[in-house]
This record gives structure tokens, C-alpha cells and sequence, in this order.
């Protein structure tokens, strides 16, 4: 019987986000040093606000002070990795190639690094907000920062104000209108935020991070990096309403912000990914925004399920916490926007989320200063919501972009490294045609990372050892996969206690004892995932359904059928619970309710659980899903076993026609003609069962080549359908082929050599060879016992055919040799109540009247007559042979000697 398949890579709570939320403490007061004011990490475990940490693990606040385009402590002049050497604009050593005035510059550059008005008022706002989010009191937040962004926007407004006339003061003609447009769209965005998404979607081409060297990033022009900037820009967004700023300039004399953008946007860098797109085309339809986001829709127009939850921490949201302000931050609006998008981001609201982080990131873009943390927990962001939704190609480009991104700015020793690198390899991890070498390769490097910077016991570790583990498990390297997992159990139990980190850890070393066929291990273990899940989640969650169908696996596999049966049961109501009754995992646990059932020998139980299951299946999983393929073929094998051959034909052609729409993969259509095949033959169909026998002969050997057991197996089938339809030449061709495929394959003897000798003899007996039947018989026999043992129901078939070879030939003795030794294993296999005990007795009787032995033969006679009366059989099936003769011998005995 099949099992439903979870998938491959269905590791129930190792694969799963985020864990300690409520373990997020407000920063403690600042202390300024220099230009950047740093404040210590809170005592309690915070250290995933990587976007305020530095390699020395303290926090910058957003201070950095920027003077004449120049950035201070780690972040680099703009414009100069934009713009080739000489001709930097917005800077103090600018070459202007008009001859313009460079104070209108520096006058500009001035202007541009104040702080906004009311800058406190801002940063209380902000603040207040994000002490909100660590409470998660997200209504309260929202108020807040909406309020902080309005007052922000209305300020930088009135300084742009200032800005334009100064520009038109200096320049008359030269003017730049994108802070305005940036201003336009944030002040639309208050209007959505609070509410529920606008389907508003600003659209630019691909946005990429460089990992070359300084030199590279210099060989862009100027007039590439304006056609990037264009083409990023949306049509409705940045268009202004006014043309005035539509004369010709020189590339030396743009406004800084436009260089520095192209920094961002410009500089097209080789990677190993393909290019990706931050935002969707300007066109504002939600199907747009679905293929910015990645969502998938049902045919309905819903979003499909989350592929992943955030119970769990996988380490892909290494920037989850919010961003505070101080009153010289120069990056207000655009860190208040992070803010709102990460209390969208923790409700849920990902349409949301994603659109205030790419109006975050814009903001950012058209900005003069530049923070790279601030942009990789952006990208942080929507690659985490792009992974939820199952979108795992989108994921793993944006995480490869922060990657390029944070080997650039931060250096490839930095933790922001260490996080892209663990989230890569996690990606690679789960995705179908995912990578397992490169996901280790980046976890491992992750792990270096993070040791050498944080420690061997930092609970960063701990969750990247964790992410090891799943690897080693998915290669089936089981014995490294327990190393890994029990580095990371260490590790999370001494920082987090009992948390749900580590009873999913503790799941997944159950996992490994269950593979490694350790089943009370793994029983202990899944045991006390209960424990733990439930003092987090209660009696009624998804995982505590999860973790029960596993423990009813468990006890079936154990043979303890009741308890298995209650495991389920159980598992089933906690899941209709939590889930509903329409959810896959409601279907899966019906799935191996059914298996039970089936191996129990309770056929009409299982049916009903299969049935149940596909019902489920239907309504929940895409057509294509491989799990409604296997519910349809154990039904058919039901039918099958019943010898309901219509509709066992009739579940195997759903489960065919599945194949060829959505799957197409030929191995399994092959195995599926194989079953139609075997159907066809059981109703007497032999020409159709011939048909799908020799397709499915074509289909494998057309991936498998000649020489495979499957072949093998279909050429055996064809010669005992060739067999039915009299053609015994042509069937012990067939056979023949078969026998040397499998003695090429193997040279230990096993049961499928077995069975091919064995339907050659028979071909031989049909056909009344006796010797050459014999002799295969013989050689049938040998390697049953070699490979089955000696007391197995095959060879006691073989042993009563070799009987009735010998009661043929008339060699009596060794006829009735063969059958007690048939009788023997059939008493020992099905019990001596059994009815082929009866035919067995049967066929002993009637050598015992051959021989005279009247006695023995009424007492075989007597015992079989009574086995086919208790097992409701008639009395015709007791078969005697010989009766005339035996009577003509006693009325007519030898006569007397002549008187």
C-alpha cells in the first residue's frame, strides 16, 4: 500500500519561522561616541536587530552624520562608487564640466543634511511606536508611526520647498522634482496603510547589489546609470505634473540625489542568480501585485495557504525588529515606513508589509545617505515574505541580492553575511529542485561566521546547526544528522529553556530514531514535543496533530494496531480543531488511517478513510498534487484485492489521466499501466492487458535501458498473459529473457528469480515436458529456500507441483514425499484448518489408494472432508482418483490355482 507523499522535504516543525518574539527588550539609552551614537544590545536575547549591530556587537541609532556627500563611520561616499573619478557630483571635489557654480551645490548639499522640523516630536512618535510593536500592540503602533510619517513628510515638504527655490535662485533653469514625487507617494501611502491594501503598485526593472570590486562599479558612465534610474522609476510616480525640470545637463551637474540613487539601482553586477525585481510594473492590478509578491491564487482568486509558518525560527527574518530615531537621524520617513511595514509584516498583512517596504526602499533610493542596514533589513523583509507564501525562487533572489549587498558594504567576515548565507542555504533546502550541497555549503560557511563572531554557544548557531541537521536528514545521512541536531538542542535548551525551538528540535532527532528504525526512541521524543507544544500552543494546534499522526506511524509500524488506531483518531480531532475539516494535514492523517485499516485486514474501514481523504484532497490540493494520485490508487488497490475489477479500472484510469495532464513523469504512468495491465488480465481482457503491458514495457525501457528489475518484472507479466492466450513459445521466449535479465542483476538468489524459474516450469508442465518441468521445479525450489527460507507459502506451491510431476510419472513415493513436505508449511503458514490443507490431504489420499494404503487414505479423505465443511466449502471439491480401478482389484481378486 502506498503512502501519501508529504513531501520529501516535509519537515513538520524544523521548517517553520521565528521564535522569540516575546523575548524583544526597548534598547537601552544611548551613549554618543564621535559622530554615530551607539547603544548597547539589551541584556535579554535581541541580537537579531542586526540592522543597528556592528561587528562588535554594538548598535548604531540612525545618527549618521553626512557632510558634501561624504558618508561617515562605515558607510561610503555614494557618488563615488557611482561615478567615474573626476566627475563626482554633489560632492566638494566635483568637476563640474559647465563651469556652474559650485556653491549652488554645496548651498544644496547644506540644505539637504538638516534634520527635518519638530525632529523630536518625530523621533517620540517613532519611538513610541516601536515600544508598541515589541508589546505588540500593533493598532496603538500604526497610530503612532502614521502620525510620526505625516509630520515627517509635511516637514521634509517644507524643506524641499526651500530647496527648489534655491535651486531656481542659482540655476534658473536645472530642477529636480523626485523628493517631491517621494513626498507624493508617502502621503498616499497614510491614506492605505491604516486600512486595507492599495492595490497600487510602483514598478521598475530589476534592482542589483554588486559584489565586484570598487574598479568595476567605476566603469559604469553616467548616462548608463540615468537609462537604470529611468527605467526603475514608475511612470505615474515619477512623471511630474510640471515639465520644468525637463532641460538638457550635463551628467556632472545632477543633483547628488540622483546620483546617489543610482547606486542603488544603477550598477548592474554579475551574479550567479538571475536579476531581481523589487516592485511590480506601474500597472496597479492585484494580479500585478501577485507577481510582485509571488502569491499564488487558487482558481477562485484567494490567495493560496502560507507554505510556511512563524512558530519556528529558521533564522529568515534576521532583521525583525523595528527601527528607532534620534532627533539627528537623517533617514525619518524612510525608517518609519520599516516600521509600519514590520508591523504589517508581524500581523500578517503581507500584501501590506510588501508595499510599504518598497515604498521604504525608494525613499531610501532617493535619499543622499545611504544605509546599507537599513536596506538589507528591507530585502530581509521581503524575502521572508516571499519565502511564507511559498515563493522560493523570488526568496532566494532577493536573499542572493542582500547577500551581494552585505559582502559589498559590510565585508564577507560580517553577521549580515553569516544571516544571507544561512538563509540561502535553508532556501536551498526546500525547494524541489533545490541544491543539497550548495545549502550546506552556505550553512556551513554561516555557521563559521557566526562562531567566529559570536561564539560557539550563541543561539544564532544554534539555529543554523538546526538547518544542518534538516540537510544531513533530506540526504539521509542520518548519523550527521543526529551530530547536528543535538549541537543545536544544546545550544537552544541553555538559552531558551523549553521553548518551541527546541521541542522542534527535539521532533527532528525523533525524526532521525524513527528512520534509523530506533521506534521507542523516537516515541519518547515525539512524546515530549507534546509535552513542550502544548504548555505553548494548547491542546488544540496544527503541530500537535502532526506530531500524533506521527506517533500513530509509530505504533503501526510497532503492530500495535489499537493504539495506532486511537493515535489517529486523536490526531484527527485536534486537527479538525485547529485546521477544519478541508486541510491537507486532515487529509495525510486519513491517509495512514486507512493504511492501518488496510493492513489490519479491515478493507471497508479503509475504503471509507481513503474516500474521506480524497474528498479532503479534492477540495484543498491542486489538481496535479501526487497525494490524490496515491488516495486514487489505494482505493483501486482496495477494489482490486476484492476482485472488483470495474472499479479498481475505474480508479487506476483517474489516477493514469492525472499522470499524463499534470505530471508526465513516465515511471509512474509505467507503474500505473503495469496495475491496469494486471486488471485487464484478472477480467480476461487479455488482448487490452497486453496492450498497457507492452507501453509500459517501451516507457521503461526507454529510461532504464534493458537490464533493470522493472523490465524484468513487465516482460513476466506479458508471458502470463501470452500464457492465457496459448501462446507457450512465445510466453517461454519472454520468460527466458526476463530469467537473464535477473541473474544478470543478481547473482544471490531472491524471489523474483524464483518466480521466473517458476512460471518456466510451468510453461514445461502445460506443455507436458515433464523432465524439462522437473528440473526447473527443482532449481525453483532450491533458491526458494536459499532466498525464503523453508517455510514459506511459495515453496510449498512448488513443492505440491513437484508432487504432482511425480504422481505423473507414477513415482508414488516421491509424489508423496513432496506433498507432506507442501502440507507441512501450508499447516505452519496458514494453519491446518486451512482449505488448501484440504487439497493438499486430498491429493495424498488419492496416492495412498494408488499404493493400497486404505487406512491412511480414509483418514486423509475423513480430515479433508471436514476442513471444507467447516470452512463452508461443498463436498465436490473432494476429488478421488483411481476409484474404478481400486474397486475392480477388491470384488475381483487374484484367482485360485487350477483344482
Amino acid at each position: 500500500m502506498r503512502t501519501t507523499a508529504s513531501s520529501s522535504k516535509r519537515d513538520c516543525f524544523d521548517a517553520l519561522n521565528q521564535s522569540n518574539r516575546s523575548q524583544c527588550k526597548t534598547p537601552a539609552a544611548s551613549e554618543k561616541t564621535g559622530d554615530a551614537a551607539t547603544t548597547a544590545l539589551p541584556t535579554t536575547d535581541c541580537h537579531h536587530n542586526r540592522s543597528l549591530v556592528n561587528k562588535t556587537g554594538h548598535s548604531f541609532k540612525r545618527t549618521t552624520k553626512e557632510s558634501s556627500g561624504n558618508a561617515t563611520g562605515p558607510f561610503l561616499s555614494l557618488s563615488k562608487l557611482l561615478l567615474p573619478s573626476g566627475n563626482t557630483s554633489g560632492t566638494n571635489s566635483t568637476n563640474n564640466t559647465n563651469g556652474s557654480n559650485n556653491s549652488n551645490s554645496k548651498t544644496r548639499q547644506k540644505t539637504n543634511s538638516k534634520p527635518p522640523r519638530n525632529p523630536t516630536l518625530i523621533t517620540m512618535l517613532n519611538n513610541k511606536g516601536v515600544i508598541y510593536i515589541q508589546r505588540r500592540q500593533y493598532a496603538q503602533a500604526k497610530k503612532s508611526l502614521s502620525r510620526a510619517l505625516r509630520i515627517a513628510i509635511k516637514s521634509e515638504q517644507q524643506q524641499e520647498s526651500s530647496i527648489y527655490f534655491a535651486l531656481r535662485r542659482g540655476r534658473g533653469r536645472n530642477k529636480n522634482c523626485n523628493n517631491l514625487a517621494t513626498n507624493d507617494e508617502n502621503n498616499n501611502l497614510l491614506q492605505d496603510h491604516s486600512g486595507n491594501s492599495s492595490d497600487e503598485s510602483c514598478g521598475t526593472e530589476p534592482t542589483d547589489f554588486s559584489e565586484s570590486s570598487s574598479s568595476s562599479l567605476e566603469e559604469c558612465t553616467v548616462r548608463e546609470s540615468l537609462e537604470d534610474i529611468t527605467n526603475l522609476l514608475d511612470d505615474h510616480e515619477t512623471t511630474c505634473s510640471d515639465q520644468c525640470f525637463q532641460e538638457d545637463m550635463e551628467p556632472s551637474s545632477l543633483p547628488s540625489r540622483a546620483s546617489s540613487f543610482g547606486e542603488w539601482s544603477g550598477v548592474v553586477v554579475q551574479t550567479a542568480m538571475a536579476s531581481f525585481s523589487l516592485f511590480s510594473s506601474s500597472s496597479s492590478t492585484s494580479q500585478d501585485l501577485d507577481s510582485l509578491t509571488g502569491v499564488e491564487r487558487c482558481s477562485s482568486g484567494k490567495p493560496a495557504p502560507f507554505k510556511h509558518r512563524a512558530e519556528y525560527d529558521e533564522g529568515m527574518d534576521y532583521f525583525r525588529h523595528p527601527m528607532r530615531l534620534e532627533d539627528s537621524s537623517p533617514h525619518m520617513d524612510t525608517t518609519i515606513l520599516f516600521n509600519l511595514a514590520r508591523v504589517n509584516h508581524n500581523q500578517g498583512h503581507y500584501d501590506d508589509a510588501l508595499i510599504l517596504y518598497k515604498r521604504s526602499l525608494r525613499a531610501l533610493e532617493h535619499s543622499q545617505h545611504k544605509e546599507h542596514l537599513l536596506a538589507l533589513a528591507i530585502l530581509f523583509g521581503i524575502g521572508q515574505i516571499q519565502y511564507v507564501r511559498g515563493d522560493h525562487t523570488d526568496s532566494l533572489n532577493t536573499y542572493t541580492t542582500a547577500l551581494s549587498l552585505a559582502k559589498a558594504k559590510l565585508g564577507p567576515e560580517s553577521l549580515e553575511v553569516a544571516a544571507c548565507m544561512n538563509c540561502i542555504g535553508v532556501l536551498h533546502y526546500i525547494m524541489p529542485k533545490g541544491l543539497s550541497e550548495v545549502a550546506l555549503f552556505h550553512l556551513k560557511t554561516s555557521i563559521r561566521l557566526r562562531k567566529q563572531l559570536l561564539g560557539d554557544n550563541h543561539i544564532d548557531v544554534g539555529t543554523t546547526w538546526n538547518n544542518v541537521g534538516r540537510i544531513y536528514f533530506q540526504q539521509a545521512r542520518y548519523e550527521k544528522a543526529m551530530d547536528a541536531y543535538r549541537k543545536a538542542l544544546r545550544i537552544r535548551r541553555a538559552e531558551q529553556g523549553d521553548s518551541v525551538d527546541v521541542a522542534a528540535t527535539i521532533f527532528n532527532i525523533g525524526q532521525v530514531f524513527h528512520q534509523q528504525g530506533e521506534r521507542e526512541r523516537a516515541l519518547r521524543h515525539y512524546q515530549e514535543f507534546l509535552r513542550l507544544a502544548k504548555t505553548h500552543f494548547g491542546e488544540y494546534h496544527r503541530d500537535i496533530c502532526i506530531v500524533t499522526t506521527c506517533i500513530g506511524q509509530v505504533l503501526h509500524e510497532k503492530k500495535d494496531f489499537k493504539k495506532a488506531l486511537k493515535a489517529f483518531q486523536h490526531a484527527l480531532r485536534v486537527g479538525r480543531v485547529s485546521l477544519g475539516s478541508l486541510h491537507p494535514e486532515i487529509a495525510i492523517t486519513l491517509n495512514k488511517l486507512g493504511n492501518l485499516h488496510y493492513e489490519s485486514g479491515d478493507l471497508d474501514s479503509a475504503l471509507k478513510a481513503y474516500h474521506d481523504g480524497l474528498e479532503v484532497e479534492l477540495s484543498v490540493l491542486d489538481p496535479g498534487n501526487p497525494n490524490i494520485c496515491v488516495t486514487y490508487t489505494n482505493i483501486a488497490e482496495i477494489h482490486k484485492q476484492r476482485s472488483e475489477y470495474d472499479k479498481a479500472l475505474e480508479n487506476y484510469k483517474k489516477v493514469l489521466e492525472l499522470q499524463r495532464q499534470y505530471c508526465n513523469n513516465p515511471l509512474e504512468i509505467a507503474n500505473t499501466l503495469s496495475s491496469i495491465g494486471y486488471v485487464r488480465h484478472q477480467k480476461g481482457d487479455y488482448q487490452g492487458a497486453m496492450d498497457v503491458n507492452q507501453e509500459c514495457l517501451r516507457l521503461r525501457r526507454e529510461v532504464k535501458g534493458d537490464v533493470d528489475e522493472d523490465v524484468a518484472a513487465t516482460l513476466t507479466h506479458i508471458a502470463l498473459v501470452l500464457l492465457k492466450m496459448e501462446m507457450h513459445d512465445m510466453a517461454l521466449e519472454v520468460l527466458t529473457e526476463a530469467y537473464r535479465i535477473r541473474t544478470k542483476l543478481s547473482t544471490k538468489e531472491n524471489r523474483d528469480i524464483a518466480f521466473t524459474l517458476y512460471n518456466i516450469a510451468l510453461i514445461y508442465h502445460h506443455q507436458g515436458s515433464h523432465e524439462r518441468a522437473l528440473q526447473f521445479y527443482l532449481e525453483t525450489a532450491r533458491v526458494e529456500k536459499a532466498a525464503l527460507g523453508v517455510a514459506h507459502r511459495d515453496l510449498s506451491i512448488t513443492y505440491y507441483n513437484i508432487g504432482q510431476i511425480y504422481y505423473q510419472r507414477g513415482d508414488m513415493e516421491l509424489a508423496l514425499l513432496n506433498f507432506h513436505q507442501a502440507l507441512k508449511i501450508e499447516r505452519e503458514c496458514f494453519g491446518e484448518r486451512h482449505p488448501t490443507c484440504a487439497r493438499t490431504l486430498n491429493e495424498i489420499g488419492n496416492i495412498n489408494l494408488q499404493l493400497g494404503n486404505v487406512n491412511a487414505l480414509m483418514a486423509n479423505y475423513t480430515e479433508a472432508l471436514r476442513i471444507y465443511r467447516q470452512a463452508g466449502v461443498s463436498d465436490d471439491h473432494l476429488l478421488i482418483y483411481g476409484r474404478s480401478l481400486w474397486r475392480f482389484e477388491c470384488v475381483q481378486p487374484e484367482a485360485a490355482g487350477a483344482a
